[in-house]
């Protein structure tokens, strides 16, 4: 019987390949303010970061200001275009239909903004194996703060112990966040995180794909 009862996933390189689509909005947006973009490889070193502190690290002389005008425009072409280019990892569905057929509880928290996180496990017809969606709203606090699991997920479970709550991610800030929170943690090293930072932060598993989740969410 699997000792977890909730699984907490990131989004962005542990359910979805979104590479495509982060790259795309970052370079249309540097083009639009007319300044040179920086390398896909640079861009995908900052996924799971929010989007103001990403820009303050692609492109270091932006001023604080112009940070609200540059995140619309990303979002405004994530909404058009972006959205087109994203799908699952394969195996990511059956994972999470034996993890509900299991009666395993499952959320989703992202540093991306919920109303896209919401748009896309829709499109990506998963959206309905989530009793909970956590996003960027302008409001919450995001990773590796551990403050949305104090005040919004362990609320909503209060009669789990943290040692039946797993977080899944693939970069070090879902790492440090269930670090922070004191729960288990599970790094996707197919996603997008760097390897060296991740082991070091010593995760409790480590995958190199999704479906290995099977032994952990099976009764």
């Amino acid at each position: 019987m699997s000792k977890y009862k909730l699984i907490i996933f990131d989004f962005d390189g542990t359910l979805a390949i979104t590479h495509k689509a982060i790259v795309f909005c970052f370079t249309k947006t540097f083009e639009t303010f007319n300044i040179t973009p920086p390398t896909a490889d640079t861009i995908i070193s900052t996924i799971g970061i929010n989007l103001p502190n990403s820009f303050k690290i692609l492109h270091p002389a932006i001023e604080e200001s112009a940070i609200p005008e540059w995140v619309e425009t990303y979002r405004s072409y994530y909404r058009t275009e972006a959205e087109k280019q994203v799908d699952l990892f394969p195996g990511t569905k059956q994972v999470l239909q034996l993890a509900r057929q299991s009666g395993l509880s499952l959320g989703v928290f992202s540093n991306k903004q919920v109303s896209f996180v919401d748009l896309l496990l829709k499109k990506l017809k998963v959206h309905s194996f989530f009793d909970l969606i956590v996003g960027d709203n302008g409001q919450i606090i995001p990773k590796p703060n551990p403050a949305v699991f104090h005040s919004i997920i362990k609320p909503l479970f209060p009669e789990l112990d943290n040692s039946q709550v797993l977080m899944v991610g693939d970069t070090a800030v879902d790492l440090l966040f269930a670090k922070n929170a004191g729960i288990d943690v599970c790094w996707a090293a197919y996603g997008y995180g760097d390897r060296p930072p991740c082991l070091a932060l010593e995760p409790t598993f480590a995958i190199d794909d999704i479906s290995e989740l099977a032994v952990f969410v099976q009764n």
